[in-house]
């Protein structure tokens, strides 16, 4: 018996709602929109590029990339667009632009501190608008993800380690930080911005974010000490010559303070043999190990 055009046409409309990244969601393959946090910086909106997959289904996972000093979110997004299909992986990629987020202190150190050396709202820092935007993607889209995954390249890398010291009680399922260029290490007598003194930081939120899934990607041979964007005060020469050794040795610190504090330490480091400060390099070797 024929189906009739009505019902056809009733059960078409059906599909098309139940499916994500559709017309007034997120189109399918790239695009952009632009996000405002009323309880956060509705003063600092922000524009996220992504690219949506075209296997997107309810359980398909989120996965943030964070750009580096050059703010190229749409540039990150492109690198991450074969990993998005061969892997079925929502991309976002939120751009923390020079005109609402114009230093190092709105950006990769999290807008925590006001100009004025004031620690601000936890709500207000820009490591917390990564769960906002997740929130309303996840609703917008009706995704079934309760997690995300986030890497950081340069910048980003700083960005995404701070983030797991800062808010460790963030969603993410894996925190991947690829060639940072400097670091605030876990020590609670060095000074923040490379220590946590002042942060209101202790030993237990620290046990709580060596706890947590947490990825270090150090290009072998990112090993330049004139390299043009590799900051050289004091503390961060204190940390190493270059990338390289200054990872390994956050690593290292990391590592015994864990033991120090006797508990458990989850974080991870791996070195990608011949990349220097590649973006391109450390995405894929960070793809591998995200689902």
């Amino acid at each position: 018996m024929p189906i009739p055009k009505a019902v056809c046409l009733l059960f078409l409309l059906f599909v098309l709602c139940d499916t994500p990244c559709q017309a007034e969601q997120l189109n399918l393959g790239s695009g952009e929109f632009t996000f405002v946090d009323p309880e956060g910086n509705p003063d600092r909106p922000i524009r996220v590029f992504y690219y949506c997959p075209r296997r997107i289904n309810r359980d398909s996972s989120v996965v943030f990339v964070i750009h580096g000093k050059n703010r190229n979110a749409d540039g990150y997004r492109d690198t991450w667009i074969k990993y998005a299909e061969q892997k079925n992986l929502l991309v976002l990629c939120p751009q923390f632009s020079r005109e609402h987020y114009p230093n190092s202190r709105h950006f990769n150190l999290g807008y925590m501190f006001s100009s004025k050396g004031e620690l601000r709202d936890k709500k207000k820092w820009s490591f917390y608008s990564i769960e906002r935007i997740f929130d309303q993607v996840v609703e917008d889209n009706r995704l079934k993800a309760k997690q995300y995954s986030i890497y950081g390249h340069s910048g980003g890398g700083q960005f995404v380690h701070r983030m797991v010291l800062f808010l460790p009680e963030a969603r993410f399922n894996l925190a991947i930080a690829a060639n940072p260029g400097w670091y605030t290490m876990p020590q609670l007598d060095i000074a923040h911005p490379y220590g946590l003194e002042n942060t209101e930081v202790d030993s237990d939120q620290l046990k709580k974010a060596f706890g947590r899934r947490f990825g270090l990607l150090l290009g072998g041979a990112d090993t330049d000490p004139n390299h043009e964007s590799l900051r050289k005060t004091p503390e961060a020469m204190q940390q190493g010559p270059h990338r390289l050794s200054r990872g390994q040795e956050y690593f290292r610190q990391s590592r015994a303070l864990a033991k120090q504090l006797r508990t458990k330490f989850k974080w991870q480091i791996a070195i990608v043999p011949g990349a220097g400060h590649s973006n391109s390099k450390m995405s894929a070797a960070a793809a591998r190990i995200i689902r």
